[in-house]
């Protein structure tokens, strides 16, 4: 994990720390706190999901959807009804949108990003997007 533990605004859940990083850099470049955990575990339990956002609080979670997509897809969807999970904003990210669609249908509330690889510039958007949208409500 980085960061600090107070005003958190982001948290990034991801397989690849060389990606937790880059997004890290980018949107702290942007004056916003980030929090980073791997998915392997958060999926397996190592990574104590109710403690982390206690500490954290984050805003907006920024998850990564890698294969196989409808194993994560259900995961995420336990998440997402988890107290605590599913009053934050969530931006998926995918390198294969299509195939994530074909295998779980297409998916009209959360903003998906995708592409191969999907662009760090394109998540800080879609994070202030996000955090705007956060702001009104």
């Amino acid at each position: 994990m980085s960061s600090s533990t107070t005003g958190t605004s982001v948290a990034i859940f991801n397989s690849h720390t060389e990606y937790m990083q880059a997004l890290c850099e980018a949107l702290e470049g942007e004056g916003l706190t980030t929090v980073t955990a791997l998915l392997a575990d958060i999926q397996d339990g190592t990574l104590d999901l109710i403690a982390f956002l206690e500490a954290h609080d984050p805003q907006v979670i920024v998850y990564d959807l890698p294969l196989p997509f409808e194993r994560h897809w259900n995961f995420l969807r336990l998440l997402k009804q988890t107290h605590g999970l599913n009053k934050r904003a969530w931006i998926l990210t995918t390198t294969d949108k299509e195939a994530l669609d074909a295998a779980v249908g297409a998916s009209g509330v959360i903003e998906i990003i995708f592409g191969e690889p999907y662009g760090v510039r394109e998540v800080v958007e879609a994070v202030r997007h996000a955090l705007s949208g956060a702001a009104q409500a």
